[in-house]
């Protein structure tokens, strides 16, 4: 590369612009979140060693029952074995989760923040806060975190809440470009400071299609943000 590219990366002095070959930029990732199952390790990284990557958005969506939860416990919990110091914020939208779970499960509920935020604005708010609190923190004292949200489908919008108050029987038209925006935002700062983020949702069935298809929760958003989905369905016997 010519001195004027780096000269002129040099001289605007923003930390967000890099050249590429020095692998400074936000997609980039340090190595990966061992889930604890060599399957699932496989399934997502091509490596049984490997896992969810470290500071992106990994999503487990399914029917009612597929085990969504289930598997995401799984990973928060050798997420904690393996990081003594490391701690998770746990957006619980469906009160899914419970400290007997946690515990039954091996995890240590002392290093669980939990958080139950019923719209998408509250979520989106209490995880940008945790975020800029946790960039403000010197990097050296920054413990390692991991975000779950459990789950998406479930977080009404301000206007659905409102709607609902006023027994209004009407589609909030809105949601879907809210998850849109809230991710758009989160996705990048996640990346940046290598802070992975798991991500249930539900699917359902969707109505009058050509074919039987399956649609996620809160429309099209997540498809966007998240680096992975892995889709979860019942054994037909």
């Amino acid at each position: 590369m010519g001195d004027f590219f780096r000269n002129l990366v040099e001289d605007l002095k923003d930390e967000d612009t890099t050249i590429a070959a020095d692998g400074l930029g936000a997609a980039e990732y340090t190595g990966t979140v061992d889930t604890g199952s060599y399957i699932l390790n496989g399934v997502l990284s091509g490596s049984i060693y490997g896992g969810v990557p470290n500071n992106k958005v990994t999503a487990f969506a399914g029917e009612s029952a597929t085990g969504k939860t289930f598997f995401v416990l799984g990973v928060v919990g050798q997420f904690l074995s393996d990081n003594p110091t490391g701690g998770i914020i746990y957006y619980d939208s469906e009160a899914a989760v419970t400290k007997q779970m946690m515990e039954e499960r091996g995890l240590d509920p002392t290093r669980v923040v939990i958080s139950e935020p019923d719209t998408i604005q509250k979520f989106r708010s209490h995880v940008l806060k945790t975020l800029d609190m946790y960039e403000k923190t010197p990097e050296s004292d920054r413990p390692p975190m991991m975000m779950v949200l459990d789950s998406l489908g479930l977080l009404s919008s301000e206007k659905e809440v409102s709607d609902t108050l006023e027994g209004k029987d009407v589609r909030d038209m809105t949601k879907s470009q809210l998850i849109k925006g809230a991710f758009r935002v989160i996705t990048l700062k996640c990346a940046k400071l290598n802070v992975p983020m798991l991500v249930c949702n539900h699917v359902y069935e969707i109505i009058g299609s050509y074919v039987p298809m399956k649609e996620m929760g809160g429309g099209s958003g997540l498809k966007y943000a998240a680096s992975t989905i892995v889709y979860l369905s019942k054994k037909k016997v």
